[in-house]
């Protein structure tokens, strides 16, 4: 099992997500092939942070390497130290909380705390993400009759209809099955994505046991 799925665990209707049943049964599973976010391009699986994209897949830890540049601090010193205080917070007996300034400062605060919430939301949803080809299944009673293929090229197609700000999809698989990505425009890349580091560590744990090599792939999609 461990040698024909590709990462089974992050299966999930959440997820562009294409299902194949039996034409003369519908109740009835043929295959499936799912694209899902990983990340966000240049970050770090902590979406709130920028960082190099990249680990090289044989030696993912690295020593030093770039700051790291947190979002969220860039919009809290533009919202709470850039900006001017209509209300800053009272000293004194007006700072007691029934005192009208002390209500004032708290307001402003509030306001000032959700459109930091609202700032953020924009940001991470302006940002590119990392889209990988988490999963691709057929049925061993249906392989060898072009289902895993019509399953790649349809949710490829149907990743590309989103419109997406980065469109390349990676995925992790085996050396063996590099041909046959190929058709689809996939092609083996030396690094992987910071996003898949903890998947590509587990799969070559995984892999060695089995005798097996495990590459990463790319297409890029128009």
């Amino acid at each position: 099992m461990a040698k024909e799925l590709m990462n089974p665990l992050g299966i999930s209707h959440k997820n562009n997500l294409l299902v194949a049943c039996d034409a003369n049964n519908s109740r009835e599973l043929i295959g499936w092939a799912q694209i899902r976010s990983i990340g966000y391009a240049g970050y770090s699986s902590d979406p709130h942070l920028f960082e190099d994209a990249d680990v090289r897949l044989k030696s993912p830890a690295r020593d030093g390497g770039p700051p790291k540049i947190s979002i969220e601090r860039e919009i809290d010193e533009l919202i709470w130290e850039f900006e001017d205080d209509p209300n800053p917070f009272p000293n004194g007996f007006a700072s007691l909380p029934w005192r009208k300034e002390y209500r004032a400062a708290f307001e402003a605060a509030e306001n000032r705390l959700s459109r930091r919430q609202e700032q953020l939301k924009i940001e991470l949803d302006t940002r590119p993400k990392i889209w990988e080809l988490s999963s691709v299944y057929v049925m061993p009673n249906w392989r060898r009759c072009g289902i895993g293929s019509e399953l790649v090229r349809q949710v490829l197609n149907q990743h590309v209809s989103t419109h997406q700000i980065y469109r390349d999809v990676y995925a992790l698989t085996l050396a063996k099955n590099a041909k046959w990505y190929e058709r689809f425009g996939f092609n083996c890349i030396e690094q992987v994505p910071a996003a898949m580091n903890f998947e590509a560590i587990a799969g070559n744990t995984i892999t060695n046991l089995i005798g097996e090599q495990l590459i990463c792939i790319r297409t890029k999609l128009q």
